[in-house]
């Protein structure tokens, strides 16, 4: 069993609109609220000598321990053991605070029950480990099941992988004695070392990222030491426990500096490793996930299958990854591009000719622009995920927009507010329903600023088909505004939204919260804005945005528990 005592924690719009300008809002799908402070575009930078980009009101968040994702351990034990052991790698699942993964890594205890899932996880990987694997750990021939020399050379050696750090002499001599103890017991060397690897893979040094830091001038703030950076930065960019050579550069002092840190980030993102993290932020974050068990009704939209949500997720993944990667352009291009990714289901859906020419694969095309698509607001997979099960929905197409889009904050409604929407044999448009709900005042409040949004991308339907009419042959108005600024269907509503600087500051914001692992405080928000305005600097490219979040103040500094 584990033991995980270590001296560190672990774990209104009906009022007006909340989030705008100062950047510090969300809920729980967008990042959830944090502390005011320091103004939009204030910067925290302070170039005096020394100070290593620290100014005086910048006050980082408590340092916590935390917990590895699911797919940072499976990916972890696949660079530590090989592919036929990630396969045996069984965490417990992941959960979500905020709307973040990595935010409650750093908050929620383990279960007993979560223990004893690592206990069995750690057993399989040990024992699905290939014999050269693990002998790759050393050179040394062992005399005999119990040969300690031989037992402490790969205690050190895969220790030192494992814990992303040298182990002290205590625990290179413990790990040994528990190595030598079993090949004793089972009278075979290689039982010893599979169950040295399983005591390894259930510590604490191993499940968590132990972050420390070193004292700095400034009082309550810690910098991160080189192989704490090491770790942070590679399960940031990579997803993955940092590798021999990155742990080499660490101890030879080349991640104690910003520069350092920049050049790591950007050997890192060469990594196809880069790309899946990228894809696994941007699955959660825009809640790609939820569209393999969103409920649509059969009679309603025949043509829903998991197949094809499979498929609406990975052509957003695939914008997203190409404005990223291949074109490593403006990454706002995501809201208003005039292209996507289709395969024959979605090239059908979309209603493109000669759709079985596109088989399985997914290919770029330009749509009609009949049907006024652009962006990942146009594509079929936010469309269906943001509808009901047999009509579309404005109000959740417009919280999104609000939320995960532009980082604002949508309370729920109080308990006492009707929420069921006027009879449609009377109002028959979305937009006739939803005027008239928004006559109650106690409704009009939220309603106001996410509704109109959503009727902007009334021409299509509950799974993103494109139409221009409802059920009963009534004429849809997708004339809308966001903010003043007039728009109707998706590429219009994309191209308000990239000349939108809340939504810039929204990527920062997510990212920001994704990397480090918890919500943005008070004494953060100058370093944010500074990231902020390095995004703008370097054309709004998310590849170095990644880079310079990294080298940042915010993710290099930790603040002193309590």
């Amino acid at each position: 069993m584990i033991a995980l005592g270590l001296g560190l924690a672990v774990p209104g719009c009906y009022q007006g609109l909340d989030g705008k300008d100062g950047g510090a809002a969300g809920d729980a799908s967008a990042g959830g609220t944090a502390p005011t402070g320091g103004e939009a575009g204030e910067s925290g930078e302070d170039d005096s000598a020394g100070n290593d980009g620290v100014g005086a009101d910048f006050e980082p968040a408590q340092v916590r321990l935390r917990l590895l994702l699911a797919r940072q351990y499976a990916h972890a034990i696949r660079d530590l053991l090989g592919e036929e052991a990630a396969v045996a790698a069984d965490p417990p699942d992941d959960v979500a605070i905020n709307g973040f993964e990595s935010v409650a890594a750093s908050q929620l205890a383990l279960t007993d029950s979560k223990v004893d899932d690592y206990e069995a996880s750690a057993r399989a990987v040990a024992a699905a480990a290939t014999t050269d694997k693990l002998a790759s750990y050393h050179a040394c021939v062992p005399t005999g099941a119990g040969d300690t020399a031989c037992h402490r050379e790969f205690a050190e050696s895969f220790g030192r992988l494992a814990f992303r750090r040298s182990l002290t002499d205590d625990e290179a001599t413990t790990y040994t004695a528990v190595a030598v103890a079993a090949a004793n017991d089972l009278g075979d060397y290689d039982a010893g070392v599979r169950t040295v690897v399983a005591t390894f893979l259930q510590s604490p040094n191993f499940l968590y990222q132990v972050e420390v830091g070193e004292e700095t001038e400034h009082e309550g703030v810690r910098k991160l030491g080189g192989l704490e950076i090491a770790t942070r930065l590679s399960f940031f960019l990579a997803d993955t426990t940092p590798d021999a050579a990155l742990l080499d550069l660490a101890e030879a002092g080349g991640l104690d500096d910003a520069d350092g840190v920049r050049d790591a980030a950007w050997a890192l993102l060469e990594s196809p490793h880069a790309r899946e993290s990228l894809a696994a932020f941007t699955s959660e974050v825009y809640r790609l996930r939820e569209l393999e068990i969103i409920p649509k009704d059969p009679a309603a939209f025949p043509e829903f299958s998991t197949s094809l949500a499979a498929s609406m997720a990975q052509e957003t993944l695939a914008l997203v990854g190409h404005v990223a990667w291949e074109e490593d352009s403006d990454f706002r291009d995501i809201f208003d591009a005039p292209y996507t990714f289709v395969n024959t289901e979605l090239a059908t859906l979309y209603g493109l000719p000669n759709p079985e020419q596109y088989g399985d694969t997914l290919t770029q095309v330009t749509l009609p622009p009949e049907q006024l698509r652009g962006g990942i607001m146009g594509q079929a997979g936010l469309l269906s995920l943001l509808a009901h099960a047999t009509t579309t929905s404005p109000t959740y197409r417009g919280k999104f927009v609000r939320q995960q889009l532009l980082c604002q904050s949508i309370p729920a409604p109080p308990n006492d507010v009707e929420t069921t929407l006027p009879d449609p044999t009377e109002f028959h448009t979305a937009r006739e329903r939803l005027e008239q709900h928004m006559t109650d005042p106690t409704c009009a409040g939220c309603h106001k600023v996410m509704d109109p949004i959503g009727l902007g991308l009334e021409n299509y339907d509950g799974i993103g088909r494109f139409r221009t009419e409802e059920p009963g042959g009534y004429a849809i108005d997708a004339s809308s505004d966001l903010d003043g600024v007039p728009f109707a269907g998706a590429q219009q509503l994309g191209a308000a939204l990239k000349d939108n600087a809340d939504a810039s500051h929204c990527l920062v914001r997510n990212l920001f919260r994704h990397g480090t692992g918890h919500i943005e405080v008070a004494g953060e928000m100058t370093a944010i804005a500074d990231l902020d305005a390095a995004f703008e600097e370097e054309g709004y490219r998310v590849q170095a945005l990644l880079v310079e979040l990294a080298a940042s103040p915010g993710f290099r500094m930790v603040g002193v528990p309590d």
